[in-house]
């Protein structure tokens, strides 16, 4: 994760790249070797939470701005794609997921995931 970070260029594309990549490595690392609530990288909560973080719209949000994507001008539809990128490892992580109001947040995430670009 350290050298994905120190490979980090100006912008909020890169960062967007780096945070996505990130959250995909924790992801693995939780499902292939199991969470580890006692460190913030390899808990299921703390990715939860870090995911919520850096996404910057709601969920309606999003699903309002995907049902024209095309129509959009290319910075909100690279923003759609960045947001799209952000929640590509939710699938497997609400399976470590309690009930509650975190789950649910990235639940309608996932919902919403698959209208964007």
């Amino acid at each position: 994760m350290l050298a994905n970070w120190l490979m980090l260029a100006d912008g909020e594309g890169h960062l967007t790249r780096v945070t996505q990549q990130d959250f995909v490595l924790r992801m693995w690392v939780i499902d292939r070797l199991g969470p580890d609530d006692t460190d913030p990288d390899w808990s299921p909560d703390a990715l939860a939470a870090d995911t919520l973080d850096a996404l910057t719209i709601t969920p309606a949000q999003a699903a309002a701005l995907a049902d024209g994507w095309r129509d959009l001008a290319i910075e909100q539809i690279r923003r759609l794609r960045w947001h799209k990128n952000l929640t590509a490892h939710l699938e497997t992580l609400l399976g470590y997921l309690a009930p509650g109001r975190t789950r649910d947040q990235l639940l309608a995430w996932a919902s919403t995931r698959r209208f964007l670009p």
